[in-house]
């Protein structure tokens, strides 16, 4: 029995030990400026939109306490056009290939955008997020 106990303990140590180690090479993968290729945008008709767009996605050393990033994008196309523009903190679920953006407004947290991550290397990312009207929001970012 104190055998069986042991080895339980070995392979829970070891999965959180490698689960750490996932997640520290996903922040360090992470870390630096990207700029955004392309953004396509899918309206709640199912009709799709590629706008121009042109900007950068920021994540920041990510320590301890608190994972930041910073978000500037502007796009135009005749159909649609705007800006995305903000800042805060985000994770990264890294079984569930989430990016989880938390933006901050005026110091107070707003509604978690988790983003399906379909694409991610050292030099490309790729996500995508329905917001609450349905519309589907699709981004490439190179470093």
């Amino acid at each position: 029995m104190k055998n069986s106990t042991h080895i339980v303990g070995i392979i829970l140590f070891v999965s959180v030990l490698f689960s750490c180690s996932k997640q520290e090479a996903v922040f360090k993968k992470l870390d630096g400026t990207w700029s955004v290729t392309s953004y396509r945008f899918k309206n709640e008709l199912g009709l799709s939109y590629y706008p121009e767009v042109d900007g950068t996605l920021f994540f920041e050393n990510c320590d301890d306490t608190v994972c930041a990033y910073s978000m500037n994008l502007q796009y135009s196309h005749p159909q649609i056009s705007g800006s995305r523009v903000e800042a805060g903190k985000f994770s990264f679920l890294v079984d569930d290939n989430k990016l989880l953006l938390t933006p901050i407004l005026n110091g107070v947290e707003q509604e978690t955008m988790s983003n399906g991550v379909t694409l991610f290397t050292k030099t490309d990312i790729e996500f995508q997020y329905t917001d609450a009207l349905g519309r589907s929001h699709h981004f490439v970012f190179e470093k």
